[in-house]
């Protein structure tokens, strides 16, 4: 059987980010993805003058709820943005459940804001409340920006390598998790953060003139899928910066304006070819 994920993201109706780029990106490394929307908007938030923003709260719960009486069991875990701080109780109670079911592989990617400031909805409970879910992660992604807000330190626009790598560790202690940070500004080029263990390290990867989002939607989304591929932290992490380094490139040769977002489909090809074990 496929491996199976909850992935309990933000559903956008216009433009590529969290379910409209972790869905097809799972089912194409073949993984079975279930939904399960935080909030239902009418676009991604990056880009658009105005957009409507829908807390499903009620319906996280009951979603979650009806899984559990169901006594369905999942692989993976995976969460993005949250519609309420509300919802952390949710999703650490069915975590936690899951957990006592089998042994699911949790991935947190505690979206909340990028270039030093916080999404449009974001507010500092959410903030806190993140805090707490990163504390139930096997694997956290946050970009620079997240993981100076789950460290409460001051976001900088450059880190030495030191301190990028000092933010992974500590965030890994924080959180007994693995840890990749991404979207490192070094003063020799971009990198992911990483600390897995005990042991910490850099991923350089190359920085094309463009950004979009959905990237960490997309990053995430890979690395979730060479883990449960069975591949090691390291080489997971590699891969999945190198094809979403690929897809920004490629969106960016179509000619895609920026806020519809990074186009996944553009590497789909590229990840079918991949060797898995199960389905192949």
């Amino acid at each position: 059987m496929l491996p199976t994920c909850a992935a309990i993201h933000d559903l956008s109706c216009y433009a590529k980010s969290s379910l409209t780029v972790v869905l097809p990106t799972l089912e194409v490394m073949l993984v079975e993805a279930c939904p399960v929307p935080t909030a239902l908007l009418s676009s991604q938030t990056d880009g658009f003058s105005s957009y409507t923003f829908t807390d499903t709260t009620d319906a996280l719960k009951q979603i979650l709820s009806a899984w559990e009486s169901l006594d369905l069991g999942f692989d993976a875990i995976y969460t993005g943005f949250l519609g309420s701080s509300e919802q952390v109780l949710s999703i650490r109670a069915f975590i936690q459940a899951q957990r006592a079911r089998a042994n699911p592989l949790v991935l947190v990617d505690p979206v909340l804001g990028d270039e030093g400031s916080l999404y449009g909805p974001m507010k500092e409970s959410d903030v806190e409340a993140m805090r707490i879910l990163a504390c139930d992660a096997d694997v956290l992604t946050p970009n620079a920006t997240e993981a100076a807000l789950l460290l409460g330190e001051p976001y900088q626009v450059q880190l030495d390598e030191e301190t990028a790598l000092s933010w992974a560790r500590k965030l890994s202690l924080q959180t007994k998790a693995k840890v990749a940070i991404t979207s490192v500004n070094l003063s020799s080029g971009k990198a992911i953060a990483c600390s897995d263990q005990g042991q910490e390290f850099l991923v350089p990867y190359q920085h094309l003139n463009a950004s979009y989002p959905g990237c960490g939607d997309l990053f995430a989304s890979l690395l979730l899928g060479h883990l449960l591929n069975k591949e090691s932290f390291r080489t997971s992490v590699m891969a999945s910066a190198t094809y979403t380094s690929l897809a920004i490139e490629r969106t960016l040769l179509a000619g895609y304006e920026r806020r519809h977002g990074v186009m996944p489909s553009l590497i789909f090809a590229d990840l079918a070819r991949r060797k898995v074990p199960y389905g192949a």
